[in-house]
């Protein structure tokens, strides 16, 4: 049978892939401790962030242009690009990941569209769900799928219920705060050309929060650092502990290669700052 999504990487795409997650020596086996290592680094090193989509290009899910992109070119993506690169090294690894397509939960009564990708992903019998592509703090580690099962990963707490409609409910529980939901998903499994419409509406659509605002994310161990609109945010043990007020282009491409190991070569005209990498 064909594989669903196309050709695995070859060996020397995965030591380059390997070497951007600072993993260079790592010799990866399918196993839960090589996933847990795997999803912790590419959180670290390889950012969440929506410049083309404030520049109006039409995103590429195709493999070879999220590795160059991602890999080669010292940037990150949104999270059909984190995801699906991710996705594919996973395959690659020797994993079986099954996607489902996932809806995020920001305010009560309110039912957004599809468009988060996760990953399920079988070991020694038991299934967890692994994703780098949530622009905020988010499991750092993957996380057993079981219905009820409280987990942690050092940050905050996690787990799973079950509902008619959301299908599996991801719950976070952050230190001094109350459960809340994160997204919920269904098991109809996707392969990557179905993240195409979802990552189109990112894109273009008019009420996609991905074209009115720069919007990044990264991991450290104790913290997520993120830019929101011209603020560049240290979020700490539940709150935002540190906050820092961009001003101008220089201050921010300082910024964003110091924090997020990225590059922008475009023009942007977003949140009052006219910036040219």
């Amino acid at each position: 049978m064909k594989p669903l999504n196309g050709k695995t990487m070859n060996e020397q795409q995965i030591k380059q892939y390997l070497r951007k997650l600072q993993l260079g020596g790592l010799t990866p086996t399918a196993d839960l401790n090589t996933l847990r290592q795997l999803q912790d680094a590419h959180l670290k090193f390889i950012p969440y962030e929506n410049f083309d989509c404030l520049n109006g290009r039409i995103t590429s899910l195709k493999r070879r242009d999220l590795f160059e992109k991602l890999v080669l070119h010292n940037r990150g993506g949104i999270c059909f690009e984190l995801n699906g690169l991710y996705n594919w090294l996973l395959e690659s690894l020797g994993f079986q990941p099954v996607s489902f397509a996932a809806r995020y939960i920001d305010k009560l009564e309110v039912y957004q569209i599809r468009r988060h990708r996760v990953m399920c992903v079988s070991l020694d019998g038991k299934r967890y769900l692994t994703d780098v592509g949530v622009n905020s703090e988010s499991p750092r580690v993957p996380l057993e799928l079981t219905e009820g099962l409280i987990q942690s990963d050092g940050v905050s707490q996690y787990k799973f219920t079950r509902d008619e409609f959301w299908g599996w409910l991801l719950w976070q529980k952050e230190r001094g705060k109350p459960w809340k939901r994160l997204f919920g998903f269904t098991e109809e499994p996707q392969i990557d050309k179905d993240f195409i419409m979802a990552s189109f509406w990112c894109d273009a659509h008019p009420d996609s929060p991905f074209i009115t605002g720069k919007k990044l994310s990264i991991f450290r161990e104790d913290c997520n650092i993120t830019i929101r609109g011209n603020y560049l945010k240290f979020y700490l043990g539940g709150r935002v502990k540190y906050r820092y007020k961009i001003r101008t282009g220089a201050d921010l491409k300082e910024l964003l290669w110091e924090y997020f190991g990225i590059n922008v070569e475009y023009r942007l005209k977003n949140d009052g700052i006219d910036f040219e990498g």
